[in-house]
């Protein structure tokens, strides 16, 4: 019986110690993620509904097809961290949405209209090791999301802002939080996949968004 707790506890003490020798060391990393993102803004941002105030010149689509500025699509995330430990860091983002052009006409001159997003974050990360390579992780923090909505004439080369006829604030502070999976490849560089939730709160505010991705980290520790 004390053979086995012994035999136990070494093997115990040994796991132990090759997931501490695996562990990213503290210090500066850098991350890259590119995934898909859905920003719920498809029902934001109706063209017949940006087309109310009388100031605006009447936004028509070339495609009948088009009633929106939905931009769900690509989406690409840059970060910079610092690992204080095993279990915990501390992270800043840039997360670019996807871009969604409309063209079209305006009072029969040539126009388009557009939506444009994107978010910087500041998130704390608890990461859990469940071996010498694989890591689970949870992030919570806040982002600030840039929403920009636009009807561009090329006749009058101007612009106007329709972020007040969508009712949608052009700047948000937004609660985030994130879950994911990381392999270290080796001591420095890792990949990950990833689960984001960017949550507007307040008034004017834009769609969720949920951002699913796979990245590439590198550690300076």
């Amino acid at each position: 019986m004390l053979k086995k707790v012994l035999t136990t506890a070494v093997l115990g003490i040994s796991t132990l110690g090759v997931m501490a020798a695996n562990a990213a060391a503290p210090g500066i990393y850098v991350a890259g993620q590119l995934g898909y993102a859905n920003t719920h803004m498809g029902n934001k941002t109706h063209i017949a509904d940006l087309n109310k105030p009388s100031e605006l010149p009447y936004f028509t689509p070339n495609s009948a097809n088009i009633t929106n500025l939905s931009n769900n699509g690509l989406a690409g995330r840059l970060a910079i961290g610092y690992q204080f430990n095993q279990n915990f860091a501390v992270e800043m983002g840039y997360l670019q949405l996807n871009k969604k052009k409309v063209d079209g006409n305006a009072d029969e001159i040539p126009a388009s209209a557009s939506l444009h997003q994107n978010a910087i974050d500041l998130v704390g990360k608890g990461i859990l090791p469940i071996s010498d390579k694989f890591n689970v992780y949870g992030k919570l923090g806040v982002a600030y999301l840039t929403t920009s909505i636009k009807d561009k004439v090329d006749f009058e080369q101007a612009t106007y802002d329709l972020n007040k006829a969508a009712g949608i604030a052009k700047h948000k502070w937004a609660p985030e939080a994130a879950v994911g999976m990381s392999y270290d490849i080796t001591p420095n560089v890792s990949v990950d996949t990833s689960w984001t939730h960017i949550q507007p709160l307040g008034n004017k505010r834009p769609g969720n968004i949920d951002f699913v991705a796979v990245g590439l980290g590198y550690s300076f520790g």
